[in-house]
């Protein structure tokens, strides 16, 4: 069995109007929970923080990450990263369909030409040996919205998301619209194909949420970070919400790391998947949080008990 944690903190970038507080506090945080609950050693905890999270050293640590697997199907390995996210608009040479947007991780050194995008995140997860339990956990923010949520003026918040340049906050109005219009249009086809001759008493009872339940399933479909049938990702809030760096019990931190922790805690560490995002939910809301927190996973993993090996 080997196990092995990346855990990257950046609260300070190349611009110090990105400023965020509680990033670094998350990763050590995390750190320490692995240490209390799952017997992680020092050297199975590789940190990043600040100016040494370049995007060439996330890379140079997610190497070191997706090694030396022992091959028994009981290897655990875990990226933990807190810092701002943003979207950007791909272009053509970059992209083969050439009219989508790429979520976007935000490094020390992040630049608009050359972002640190969802597609290179894939590429390097597509090589995780199918024995491997590997869990993805994002909290910083995927929007490129410009809405924030609103929070209570006595709350000390700032979302973990940088904005887009003006040209390029256009590009993704325009696909953002062409993607909702494609959504709607695709909704609408399925939800009178799986409506067609039922009767009146049935088509009532079906119907009942079924919208709401397409979206989802188009969103899982068009808007993937990790493949969920093979890797866990727990990420910090829908796609069009923010993620909080807020003051919480005495200190700096970000909302969703600080209600996993607690989930975790209250646990003792013998917590599933599913149980982990319901209660971190559950803290969030019962803190005032407007993000709900996302578990993309093959069902199976669902109740799989948090960084247990799959064999």
């Amino acid at each position: 069995m080997s196990k092995r944690a990346l855990l990257v903190g950046i609260n300070q970038f190349n611009r110090a109007d990105w400023l965020l507080r509680g990033c670094v506090n998350d990763a050590q945080a995390m750190s320490q929970l692995l240490k209390d609950y799952y017997s992680f050693q020092g050297h199975e905890i590789y940190t990043i923080f600040d100016k040494d999270a370049t995007a060439q050293n996330l890379r140079d640590g997610m190497a070191w990450l997706f090694s030396d697997y022992a091959g028994d199907g009981k290897d655990v390995r875990l990226f933990h990263i807190a810092s701002h996210g943003t979207q950007v608009a791909a272009n053509d040479g970059n992209d083969d369909e050439g009219d989508k947007l790429d979520e976007v991780i935000v490094p020390f050194d992040h630049d608009w030409n050359k972002p640190f995008t969802d597609d290179q995140l894939r590429e390097s997860f597509a090589g995780i040996p199918d024995g491997v339990n590997f869990t993805f956990i994002a909290d910083c923010c995927h929007s490129g919205s410009i809405n924030k949520d609103l929070l209570p003026a006595e709350m000390d918040v700032r979302p973990r998301r940088i904005e887009p340049p003006a040209a390029m906050q256009g590009r993704i109005q325009a696909l953002t619209d062409a993607r909702f219009s494609a959504e709607a249009q695709w909704v609408e086809a399925e939800y009178s194909r799986a409506l067609s001759g039922l009767s009146f008493s049935d088509r009532r009872v079906k119907e009942r949420g079924l919208k709401e339940q397409l979206k989802s399933l188009f969103y899982k479909e068009k808007k993937k970070m990790v493949e969920g049938e093979r890797h866990v990702l727990l990420a910090a809030c829908e796609d069009v919400q923010t993620a909080a760096d807020a003051f919480i019990e005495g200190s700096y931190r970000g909302a969703f790391t600080w209600s996993l922790g607690k989930a975790i805690a209250e646990s003792n560490g013998n917590i599933t998947y599913a149980d982990l995002h319901d209660l971190s939910m559950k803290a969030l809301k019962a803190g005032g949080y407007a993000q709900n927190p996302q578990l993309v996973c093959g069902d199976e993993r669902r109740g799989l008990r948090f960084l247990s090996p799959l064999a």
